[in-house]
C-alpha cells in the first residue's frame, strides 16, 4: 500500500492498516485536512478504548460481568 502523502510502499500484512494509521501520525498529521483528522482522532481514541479494555480484561479475568457488593440479594 502506498502513502497517498509520500512515497513510502507499507509491505501488505496482517498489521497493515495499524502501520499506516501510526505511519499518518507519526509523519503527516498535520498535512491532514480536517476530516481525516477528525477521523485519525476517532480511530486513535477507538484503539487507546480497546488496549484499555484489553488490560483491565487481563487484571479483572476473563468474564465480563462485575458484581457489585452493594446491590447484591445474597
Amino acid at each position: 500500500m502506498k502513502c497517498k502523502y509520500c512515497e513510502i510502499i507499507l509491505k501488505y500484512d496482517s498489521n497493515l492498516i495499524l502501520n499506516y494509521f501510526y505511519h499518518l501520525e507519526n509523519n503527516h498529521y498535520e498535512e491532514l485536512d480536517d476530516e481525516d483528522r477528525i477521523m485519525h482522532d476517532t480511530r486513535k481514541k477507538m484503539i487507546e478504548s480497546k488496549q484499555n479494555y484489553e488490560l483491565q480484561k487481563k487484571l479483572d479475568g476473563d468474564s465480563d460481568l462485575i458484581f457489585n457488593d452493594q446491590n447484591s440479594d445474597i
